[in-house]
């Protein structure tokens, strides 16, 4: 199967907590039963790694943002970047403090969106997406409500 993945956060790239964990070795373990995975995070200040792949505007908020997309392949996983500075150049991943940003909703249905506008894109035809923790949560939203109703694209899939 191709595998889909999107994360806030995912080892090595950036980790406040567990999720990065898991995010870094889930994928690994899937590749090593013999499946395609591909790992899609925020390109948060301070992520260096990666080429620029493309980019891709996404319909967010009644507005157009333009989002670079960057990829590396570590063995065989394929993690990908969403760069997109407004949102994701900042001190800290999710809030300073106890404070969380209150841009967070949209930062992070940037990059669900993205990943999916990414993936049609390119042409890719995933069996799976793996939505990690509520920062991704709206990802199986849009593949419903938005991807599923384009001609040509397979409900299942971000293709």
């Amino acid at each position: 199967m191709h595998i889909l993945m999107i994360a806030s956060e995912c080892v090595p790239f950036a980790k406040t907590g567990g999720l990065a964990d898991v995010v870094g070795a889930l994928p690994r373990a899937l590749v090593r039963l013999g499946h395609s995975v591909d790992v899609v995070i925020p390109r948060y200040r301070g992520i260096t790694a990666g080429d620029r792949i493309g980019s891709v505007d996404v319909a967010l908020d009644g507005r157009a943002i333009h989002a670079g997309v960057y990829a590396i392949r570590e063995g065989d996983v394929r993690t990908l970047f969403i760069d997109h500075a407004a949102y994701y150049h900042r001190e800290q991943l999710y809030g300073v403090g106890n404070d969380d940003f209150p841009d967070n909703p949209a930062r992070f249905a940037l990059l669900s969106r993205a990943a999916l506008e990414w993936g049609v894109a390119a042409g890719e035809c995933y069996d799976i997406l793996h939505a990690h923790g509520w920062q991704a949560g709206l990802a199986p939203v849009f593949l419903t409500s938005t991807f599923r109703k384009t001609a040509g694209r397979r409900a299942t899939t971000a293709c």
